[in-house]
C-alpha cells in the first residue's frame, strides 16, 4: 500500500499526481491511497499524527508494516520506490531465505542459465535506483538469464546469507552458474551492470 499525503495548492503534488495514476493502473498488486492534507480537520490531524512536514509525502506499507517513507520526490524516484517495495509480479524471483537461494540454484543446474542475484537492503537508495533496470533486464533476457533478489535485512536467514557471501556493500550482484558463484558486481551503475551480465554470458565487453 502506498499512501500519498498532498495538498491542493502544492505544485509538486499536482505535478506527480498523473504518474501516481499511471502506476495505479500498471501495478495491480499495489494499492494507492491519496490523503489531501488541507481537505478537512481530520486529514490535517492525520498529517500531524504521521509527522508529515512536507508534501508530497509517500508512505509505503507491506503486511501492515510501515517499510519506507519519502517526501518531496520526483516521478523517477516514485516509480523506482514503487517497483522496489511493491514488486511481486515481475520476472524477478523474490528470495526470502537461504533455502530459497539453494532451491533456485538447484533448479537451474540443468538448464545452465546464468543467475543474477541482486542483494540489497530495504532502505538502500542505490538499490532502489537500479531496480527498474533489473526488472527490465529480467524481461529482455528471460531466455538465458534468471534474475532474483534478496533484502539482507528482511530476516536473520537473509542477513546470515549476506555475511556468508561476504557482502559488504549493497547493491551487490552475484553471478551464479551451475551451482557456483562465478563473480560479482558491486554498485548501481546501469551500464556497468549490463556489461557485467554480458561478460558472464560470454560476450566480449570493453569499457
Amino acid at each position: 500500500v502506498v499512501v500519498e499525503y498532498a495538498t491542493s495548492d502544492d505544485s509538486e503534488s499536482i505535478e506527480i499526481y498523473p504518474f501516481l495514476v499511471d502506476l495505479s493502473r500498471t501495478c495491480n498488486d499495489v494499492k494507492f491511497l491519496l490523503v489531501m492534507g488541507d481537505e478537512s480537520e481530520k486529514t490535517k490531524e492525520l498529517c500531524k499524527r504521521e509527522k508529515v512536514d512536507k508534501v508530497p509525502h509517500f508512505t509505503f506499507y507491506k503486511s501492515k508494516e510501515k517499510i519506507h517513507e519519502e517526501e518531496a520526490i520526483g516521478p523517477d524516484t516514485l516509480v523506482g520506490d514503487v517497483l522496489y517495495y511493491g514488486d511481486n509480479h515481475s520476472a524477478v524471483v523474490q528470495l526470502h531465505n537461504r533455502e530459497d537461494v539453494e532451491k533456485l540454484i538447484e533448479d537451474h543446474k540443468v538448464d545452465h542459465k546464468l543467475i543474477v542475484l541482486d542483494v540489497g537492503l530495504k532502505h538502500c537508495g542505490p538499490c532502489v535506483k537500479v531496480y527498474p533496470t533489473v526488472i527490465k533486464l529480467s524481461r529482455q533476457m528471460s531466455d538465458t538469464v534468471v534474475f532474483a533478489r534478496m533484502n539482507g535485512d528482511e530476516n536473520d536467514s537473509c542477513m546470515q546469507f549476506l555475511k556468508d557471501m561476504e557482502v559488504i556493500q549493497v547493491p551487490t550482484f552475484l553471478f551464479i552458474r551451475d551451482g557456483k558463484i562465478d563473480g560479482r558486481y558491486v554498485g548501481s551503475g546501469k551500464g556497468e551492470l549490463i556489461g557485467e551480465i554480458l561478460r558472464y554470458q560470454g560476450v566480449r565487453v570493453t569499457y
